[in-house]
């Protein structure tokens, strides 16, 4: 039969080709997840910061190293935080699909130059095999997850005002 080759050529296609197909489907699906939920996470997050933010200020008030901290919102994927000292940092939060991207300067004492010595973390979504959002930062051997939003803010904030 000279249509026997056609039929052989479409079964090994489907044979060797259907794990490739699968993984392609689900990383599409995954890509999609990140696109519809990232957002609402990261509006969430930026709440969680600014609640954080609010409470230290007014842990710090009336203390000596009591400082204003700012929070900006540039853009709805873009906020600014800035603090003058004790410490002092300069930081800009942007939600780039499909990460979050923490570009930061800070110091102990007053405010330094923010263009010097600044540090950039990457958080990137992650979707788990029942379809769950989740965010990680890559440190060192072992990943760092965050599962919700306010997790996110608390490592952002503790990275920021830790001395």
């Amino acid at each position: 039969m000279s249509t026997q080759w056609i039929t052989n050529l479409a079964e090994d296609i489907r044979q060797k080709g259907h794990v490739a197909a699968e993984d392609y489907g689900r990383s599409q699906h995954q890509l999609g997840l990140i696109t519809r939920e990232g957002k609402p996470f990261f509006s969430a997050f930026l709440i969680a910061l600014e609640k954080d933010v609010s409470a230290i200020k007014r842990e710090l008030q009336g203390d000596v190293t009591s400082s204003d901290t700012l929070f900006q919102t540039v853009s709805p994927t873009e906020v600014k935080l800035t603090r003058s000292r004790f410490p002092w940092f300069d930081a800009r939060i942007t939600h780039e699909d499909p990460i979050i991207v923490l570009d930061y300067a800070k110091g102990l004492g007053v405010a330094g130059d923010p263009a010097l010595d600044r540090k950039t973390c990457h958080f990137a979504f992650q979707v788990d095999d029942d379809d769950t959002l989740s965010i990680q930062q890559a440190v060192g051997e072992a990943p760092i997850q965050f599962r919700k939003p306010e997790e996110l803010a608390q490592h952002i904030i503790e990275l920021l005002f830790s001395l």
